[in-house]
């Protein structure tokens, strides 16, 4: 079931630490300086129904609100719209002191209205017109400092209401507490299609808050828009897990989207909409592969030659450019066999089976890229040698393998950033 708006509001509410959130400047004071005016668009002046809106906009709600900063404009905003109510709501705005402040409804009782607002005092304290911080307050419902609440229409369900007659139809409750838990982040769903540059929902503010701990992405301006610089940390994400090129964009991948989806608790639906063409040519990755029998691989040392030429020469028989996939093959090369086409492991877990023609166990890895003859079977390609240690052949079979096993693009574009071994500005890691 999912989680009704009312309540992922009232939680947003309450992750929000109290305390000074105002800048300070010697001689001056406090200057009504927050992130709050800075999101609203309107800092450095009174805060109060900024802290109100931002809440809203923060969860994609901002459409059932006004976006005014001032508390008798909401006011008249919401009697005319039949939204104006003597009694005590969860997300109400409550009008307070003849309209000088608000504060947000997060709980009631027969007695008590409970609130928590910006440009506010800590309870108990004197406000001397310039409250700088964020903070939660007990107030009596009778108390004449109460003018009445706006309360917003959700689109999903009506909140906990005090109101008999609620026009929006939730039935009068005598009381509702926050008990100081949050929801579970897993009810925390982004939808991939919703994700992309230029869109405004919810599920871009999930990501963006993702992001924020993972890039140090501000969003403050715009909570909620994949913009610019959305897009520009997703670009600082996708390099953090190593893409590099065409793959760092900006362009959430399902990889991408899926590991940050991993990392902060949100579930990713619709995935299929963020999977990218593999292909230049149409062409399905690994398609030209032919397996051929194990026992018909050979081991026959081969003179030392070029492995740049090798690898043009299978780039050429797979009809990929060389642009990505040589320096990629080059750096792998280097670390698995220091560019040398004998090169054999029969050191390592994978040193076992019977003896072969070379005299080492038939699954080592062996070659300039270090394949396994049972890897080197399965992804063979047509029209090179059945000898594992064939330079051409060695490649062009590891090349299949990483299209197939990793998802890398035909164009080589993401080798880099799916296969860390051949990564020059990463440490090596096998494959």
């Amino acid at each position: 079931m999912a989680t009704p708006k009312w309540r992922k509001l009232v939680d947003h509410v309450q992750s929000i630490k109290e305390g000074v959130y105002e800048t300070y400047v010697a001689g001056e004071g406090y200057n009504n300086r927050t992130r709050f005016g800075k999101q609203y668009g309107m800092d450095g002046q009174a805060w109060c129904v900024m802290f109100d809106w931002d809440m809203y906009a923060d969860l994609g709600l901002e459409e059932i609100v006004p976006k005014v900063a001032n508390v008798n404009a909401f006011t008249e905003w919401a009697k005319h719209r039949d939204q104006w109510t003597a009694y005590p709501s969860v997300g109400a705005w409550a009008n307070l002191s003849d309209g000088s402040h608000t504060e947000l409804v997060v709980g009631f009782d027969e007695t008590h209205v409970y609130t928590k607002g910006g440009n506010s005092v800590e309870q108990g304290a004197t406000d001397a017109g310039q409250g700088n911080g964020v903070y939660a307050h007990k107030i009596e419902r009778k108390s004449p400092r109460i003018v009445g609440y706006f309360a917003p229409a959700f689109p999903d369900a009506c909140p906990p209401t005090a109101d008999p007659k609620d026009p929006r139809g939730g039935a009068e409750r005598a009381e509702w507490r926050w008990q100081g838990k949050r929801l579970h982040a897993e009810n925390l769903t982004v939808t991939a299609s919703d994700v992309v540059f230029g869109q405004r929902n919810v599920s871009v503010r999930i990501v963006q808050a993702a992001l924020k701990d993972e890039v140090g992405l501000d969003y403050s301006a715009a909570p909620g828009v994949f913009g610019p610089r959305t897009k520009a940390a997703v670009a600082a994400f996708q390099r953090k897990l190593g893409f590099s090129g065409a793959d760092a964009d900006g362009v959430f991948g399902r990889q991408s989207l899926v590991e940050l989806g991993k990392r902060h608790k949100f579930r990713v639906k619709g995935l299929s909409s963020v999977d990218r063409k593999r292909d230049d040519d149409g062409g399905k990755p690994g398609a030209g592969r032919i397996a051929i029998p194990l026992d018909s691989v050979t081991y026959k040392a081969v003179p030392e030659g070029s492995c740049s030429q090798a690898a043009k020469a299978a780039c050429e028989l797979l009809n990929v450019p060389e642009t990505h996939w040589v320096p990629g093959i080059m750096t792998a090369a280097n670390r698995e066999s220091s560019y040398r086409f004998n090169a054999v492991n029969d050191y390592d877990s994978n040193a076992y089976g019977p003896e072969q023609s070379d005299g080492h166990p038939q699954s080592c890895t062996r070659g300039l890229l270090q394949v396994m003859p049972q890897t080197f079977a399965e992804n063979h390609q047509p029209g090179t040698s059945h000898n594992v240690y064939d330079g051409v052949a060695n490649i062009a079979a590891v090349m299949n393998y990483v299209m197939v096993r990793y998802g890398v693009y035909r164009n080589g574009s993401n080798l880099a950033g799916r296969v860390q071994q051949f990564d020059p500005t990463r440490p090596p890691k096998g494959y």
